[in-house]
């Protein structure tokens, strides 16, 4: 319609200007003309190109311009012209005047455009996985969202994986993207319409199952298993792979999204521990405990990053002076929810889900720098020991992330203690004695935890450079407890001490909470004494007053019972 126009009222202009009729009044044509032409720059608005809409206005302007040149210049300006060229003149800068405001107008629609394109493609991307073409977490969440708030029934079944990282460790990650579609693909094509499947992240899925039961969805979760058994052919091998599948239903399991998410998590982790490639429905009874271990597990992947991490430190004596001679570094998580979650929890989830190494090196960064404060600002001569995972140990950058926490901390090596436990000593040897061997060398020394409760294989005493060895608190606790026959804990310890001088190492009696078993321990022969008889674990504002409180001239109340 706008070329039409544009044609229509061009041929009309060079009609009347080019092809004179004897009566036609020529001014009068090109007002009217004159009154038509906005319509044309309107229409070119709705054009939906809009480098279409651009390039027929301009070439309109130029046309209707060359035809009003050609005529100036051919007809010149006399008495009979004039008054037409004024007109051409007056109709050009109207045109003018309108082209501008088409373009600026054309030009704001081309950036509205632009935004709603942008904007498009965002939401895409965002409620899209990339690799898969299936809905992310963020379009499940609220489609499930949606639902509960119509009190839809639905069912989720989540989805994770089994052996996925060895297609990725032996095959490459490339080969671990073509598996992924190819499992996306398969879960696409063995569901309804109606029912959706998302990819939350890794290897993890979840299908929404809507307005079935749960027993039907469970069926649903064998034939999904029964499909994934098909070997996938990546790169011309055959790979095999399962899945393990919890399951989680609205409204039985959980009101909301959250919930549900988290009960299906739960109820997979479970597959995932008796042997994984099942299905199983959430358990409140069966899956608290675990649930609370995944939600932890979760939680701990961003405690360091949220400053949920804290260290605490508790003295070591030395039972003859009665000196501070060491302080152990001591890792505390608070949970702005869960409050103090216990070291025997969250320690194994961290070295389960890797997060150890970044949290061991964090540790020890601050414990190496917590003690050169301690040097410089109070002159305490003491040795402060950090706990070091089995995990962390066996890092083949091990030894370069204690010398770099060194030399951040300015702390002098032989001040720095390790404990390690005899798992960790025991595990590879080669590697064992290589990292222990460089510890050495910069001068740390390396510390035996829990001892007597590991491997006891007692070589490693004599073959490896230790320096002390740390008697496990279960021993001390039986010295005090007649029921648990304390002369099996009396000879025990009596044995390790024996060991302990004969090899030269230094022994330690942790757990320590009795006047009885200081003094037994001390009789025994240990050279130090770590528990709550002689302090708490204590923060670092905390264990600095009783650092100076232990200064010359200000004993603490046991080691004025020593004196």
């Amino acid at each position: 319609l706008v070329l039409l126009s544009c044609l229509f009222f061009l041929g009309k202009l060079i009609y009347v200007l080019y092809l004179p009729v004897p009566g036609l009044l020529v001014q009068a044509e090109m007002t009217e003309s004159f009154f038509w032409i906005p319509a044309i720059y309107v229409l070119s608005l709705f054009i939906p190109s809009l480098n279409a809409a651009r390039n027929i206005t301009f070439i309109f302007f130029a046309a209707m311009t060359l035809c009003s040149v050609g005529y100036a210049a051919l007809n010149g300006w006399t008495a009979q012209t004039g008054g037409v060229l004024f007109a051409l003149t007056e109709m050009l800068l109207a045109n003018l005047t309108l082209l501008t405001l088409t373009q600026a107008f054309i030009g704001y629609k081309d950036r509205l455009s632009g935004i709603q394109a942008q904007a498009q493609t965002l939401e895409r991307l965002v409620d899209t996985d990339l690799l898969t073409g299936l809905p992310s977490r963020l379009r499940l969440e609220r489609e499930l969202d949606e639902a509960v708030g119509r009190h839809e029934a639905f069912t989720l079944l989540f989805i994770d994986v089994d052996g996925f990282k060895m297609v990725n460790d032996t095959l490459g990650h490339s080969a671990g993207d073509e598996v992924l579609r190819e499992f996306a693909a398969r879960l696409r094509a063995a569901l309804k319409t109606r029912d959706l499947a998302a990819r939350i992240g890794g290897d993890e899925f979840v299908v929404v199952v809507k307005g079935t039961s749960p027993t039907w969805a469970t069926v649903l979760a064998q034939q999904l298993l029964a499909g994934l058994a098909v070997p996938f052919t990546v790169r011309g091998q055959q790979v095999q792979l399962s899945a393990s599948i919890g399951v989680s239903a609205y409204p039985d399991d959980g009101q909301d999204t959250e919930t549900l998410l988290r009960h299906a998590d739960a109820a997979m982790y479970q597959i995932k521990r008796a042997g994984r490639n099942g299905v199983r429905r959430f358990d409140a009874a069966l899956d608290a405990q675990l649930e609370r271990t995944v939600l932890l597990t979760r939680e701990f992947q961003s405690a360091l990053a949220r400053e949920q991490l804290t260290l605490v430190y508790q003295p070591i004596y030395h039972l003859e002076t009665g000196e501070m001679s060491k302080i152990e570094a001591l890792l505390r998580w608070n949970h702005p929810e869960f409050g103090e979650v216990s070291p025997g929890v969250f320690v194994p989830i961290a070295e389960t889900s890797g997060q150890i190494m970044s949290v061991g090196r964090w540790v020890l960064e601050r414990a190496c720098m917590q003690a050169r404060r301690w040097r410089e600002a109070h002159g305490w001569a003491g040795t402060v020991t950090v706990n070091v995972s089995p995990v962390q140990f066996a890092q083949p950058g091990f030894v370069d992330e204690v010398k770099q926490a060194l030399l951040l901390s300015g702390l002098p090596a032989y001040k720095l203690e390790l404990e390690l436990t005899e798992g960790a000593v025991m595990q590879s040897p080669a590697l064992v004695q290589a990292a222990l061997r460089g510890l050495q060398r910069l001068g740390v020394e390396i510390t035996i935890d829990d001892f007597g409760t590991g491997y006891s294989s007692l070589a490693y005493l004599r073959d490896l450079p230790i320096g002390c060895i740390k008697i496990d608190r279960s021993f001390i606790e039986d010295l005090a407890a007649p029921r648990r026959a304390p002369q099996y804990a009396v000879a025990l310890i009596t044995a390790i001490v024996g060991i302990a001088r004969t090899l030269d190492l230094r022994v330690v009696a942790e757990g320590v909470e009795t006047v009885a078993q200081m003094e037994a321990v001390r009789s025994f022969g240990c050279d130090f004494g770590q528990g709550y008889y002689f302090a708490r674990p204590l923060d670092a504002e905390h264990l600095t007053e009783l650092l100076d409180r232990g200064l010359p001239g200000a004993q603490t109340d046991w080691q004025k019972r020593l004196n």
